[in-house]
């Protein structure tokens, strides 16, 4: 399959036509709009980082994310575990076994550390809540102002 182009860090797409190409290819996503207001709009939240942070869905795309999140957006850890309030993340994190995503964060440890080191480069921290101002941007330039580079 083809690389989706919200993970290129010149990609000239504006964050809404990436979301949109982040769901399209990623059908097997809960559907935000199923969810009750607060839980969708965690979902859409971390959606949004997926993009703009350039990690795809894989379980190192999960890892990466979770530490962009942590360490580079305005959610940081008491946004984070804001997530694990909600059973639909339990079940996701179930489903895919504790152990299959502790082995996965050791493999790609050395990602981890170079998000983390990324993060620390930033101009600002990436907005979590309120992203939606950034919709109608294209990807490249909000990368450029926050110095985001995808790992």
């Amino acid at each position: 399959m083809e690389r989706a182009g919200y993970v290129a860090q010149d990609s000239a797409q504006s964050l809404r036509e990436s979301i949109a190409e982040y769901y399209e290819r990623n059908p097997g996503l809960l559907d935000p709009g199923n969810l009750p207001q607060g839980v969708a709009e965690l979902f859409r939240q971390h959606d949004a980082g997926h993009v703009v942070f350039g990690c795809d869905t894989s379980l190192r795309g999960e890892t990466l994310i979770d530490t962009w999140t942590l360490f580079a957006s305005t959610a940081g850890l008491r946004g984070y575990l804001e997530y694990f309030k909600h059973p639909q993340v339990n079940q996701i994190f179930s489903e895919t076994g504790y152990l299959r995503i502790a082995l996965e964060f050791a493999r790609c440890f050395p990602d981890v550390l170079r998000v983390i080191w990324r993060s620390r480069q930033l101009v600002s921290k990436w907005p979590w809540a309120g992203y939606e101002q950034h919709l109608d941007r294209p990807l490249r330039e909000i990368r450029q102002e926050f110095n985001i580079a995808v790992v």
